[in-house]
């Protein structure tokens, strides 16, 4: 499978962008000295994983920190979080001299470039900086925190932001999404009492123009980072004939080094979206009617930026803690449980099922 830039980034881009004001914001201050103390937070580096962080970061914002976020997606998302300052991934090497910038800063342990040829640097930074994750955590790094390195002037105000145990989610409590989960770490680990579940992403003002303009777009995602979590490419086509057939324009996105490969799959029937960064795809997802997708990154993006979701799983879980989060979003699931046969699943959504579901998606009018 093809390098899927959703999942994994490359390129780097230098400096950080200041974003001037707070988009109007709701805040909800811990003390009047929070809006001085600047805080760092380091998402995890999927695209999914980090659009979920973001509530974490959003919720720090409210609370009246300015808050700068360096993760490669986020600074792609900068004229979608206008709550945030943003910057790229942290380099290796760079990560000392960076946090030591900060009033404190909170880390996903799986944030990119931690570890490098061997060295970790967890261990080190975390004297110093408050670690979490979603679903993969070192336990060790919880008590490592030394209140001793926070401003004093920021001591009592910060303190109680540093978890006692980094695990975001509770397995106390398996019925709720990841995005619920992280509402609740706030309450739980880092006492914001008034946590939500934004996430701070905000539609552009140009965009919010542009809205009406394909009120019958379906956007059609048919891949993801892994391959055994995607339905049948030709019944994503067969899809797409439907739907045309009913009206509807549809249009495909897959990554830029999967694009070709869909291109001559799709023949010149349906569009392949020319979506080269996350804005773009973003852009593309906010426009449409609904979107359909597999379990991945894109469901999470649409489904942040407003879209009706229409997420195609393996499993049969309704619970299932990976669901998209925000908006109206809908999981089909196969017709019986066949998760523990490998790559059976696919076989067991018809398109029919599909269909329904899109012909049921809600429109502005309704």
């Amino acid at each position: 499978m093809s390098t899927d830039w959703y999942h994994f980034v490359s390129a780097q881009v230098s400096g950080e962008r200041t974003v001037d004001g707070m988009g109007g914001k709701e805040v909800n201050p811990v003390n009047a000295l929070s809006k001085n103390a600047r805080l760092l937070f380091v998402p995890p580096g999927k695209l999914g994983d980090s659009l979920i962080s973001l509530v974490i970061a959003n919720n720090l914002v409210r609370a009246g920190f300015d808050v700068t976020v360096r993760g490669e997606f986020p600074h792609q998302l900068d004229q979608w979080l206008p709550g945030f300052k943003t910057g790229p991934n942290i380099d290796h090497d760079d990560y000392e001299k960076i946090t030591r910038k900060y009033d404190l800063s909170i880390i996903d342990s799986q944030a990119p470039n931690l570890q490098r040829d061997g060295v970790d640097l967890r261990p080190i930074l975390a004297a110093h900086s408050a670690f979490f994750s979603l679903a993969h955590y070192e336990t060790s790094l919880d008590g490592q925190f030394d209140p001793q390195t926070l401003p004093s002037r920021f001591q009592r105000t910060l303190q109680p932001l540093v978890p006692n145990h980094g695990l975001v989610r509770n397995h106390q409590d398996l019925r709720l999404s990841m995005v619920s989960h992280t509402v609740e770490f706030c309450r739980r680990e880092m006492n914001l009492s008034n946590a939500d579940s934004a996430n701070g992403i905000k539609l552009p003002s140009e965009i919010q123009q542009n809205k009406d303009l394909a009120k019958k777009l379906i956007v059609i995602s048919p891949t993801s980072g892994k391959l055994k979590k995607n339905w049948l490419p030709n019944r994503f086509i067969a899809l797409a004939d439907h739907l045309h057939q009913k009206g509807y324009s549809c249009v495909f996105t897959v990554t830029p080094s999967e694009t070709p490969s869909w291109r001559r799959q799709l023949a010149g029937r349906f569009a392949v979206a020319d979506t080269d960064s996350v804005s773009e795809l973003a852009t593309l997802l906010s426009k449409a009617l609904a979107v359909v997708c597999n379990d991945s990154g894109t469901a999470h993006l649409a489904s942040a930026v407003g879209a009706s979701t229409i997420c195609l799983i393996s499993s049969r879980d309704r619970f299932f803690e990976w669901r998209p989060g925000w908006g109206h979003s809908t999981l089909i699931m196969p017709s019986i449980p066949v998760k523990s046969i490998f790559n059976i699943w696919p076989y067991f959504i018809s398109v029919r099922r599909v269909l329904d579901q899109v012909m049921l998606a809600p429109t502005e009018e309704t």
